[in-house]
């Protein structure tokens, strides 16, 4: 019997020690309730986006003057006359930085599009190609196949 004592005491022990520890764990621990009652926010700073430049020009394809045998004529369009872009489409017609299309494109004109001709013609690429310039714009201006052009009396 007296092992089943000493059993019993050696358990109270144990059970006494691991309180003992418990309540000392509970005192020396840091008081998380009061942080909980003041909470700190977290601030993220997102930099608003930057505006991108939208592209002022697309590229747009446009019909290629098709090659004729005929004899060159300039279509009774000169110098100091007004022309309307048609017969494209709606593609639009291609207005190079020189006559001949070896030249890059420098904008897409549209079809009903006017514009004063200041130079031409020249003859390039089995074609006539007139120098134009919009009347509202003297920065837009190339040069067009004569292909897709009319004289116009009324700009």
């Amino acid at each position: 019997m007296n092992r089943t004592w000493g059993t019993v005491v050696l358990g109270l022990l144990i059970t006494l020690l691991i309180i003992f520890f418990a309540i000392l764990g509970l005192y020396f621990l840091p008081d998380n309730s009061k942080t909980s009652l003041n909470p700190t926010a977290i601030v993220t700073v997102i930099e608003a986006p930057i505006a991108t430049s939208i592209p002022r020009e697309t590229w747009v394809p446009s019909p290629t003057p098709e090659l004729t045998t005929e004899p060159i004529t300039t279509g009774g369009l000169k110098m100091g006359e007004y022309a309307q872009i048609y017969g494209t489409d709606g593609d639009g017609l291609r207005i190079r930085t020189g006559p001949g299309q070896s030249y890059n494109v420098n904008f897409i004109g549209l079809d009903s599009e006017v514009f004063l001709i200041i130079g031409g013609p020249e003859e390039a690429d089995g074609y006539v190609w007139w120098h134009l310039e919009a009347p509202y714009d003297e920065g837009r201006n190339g040069w067009a196949a004569e292909n897709y052009l009319r004289i116009v009396t009324t700009p």
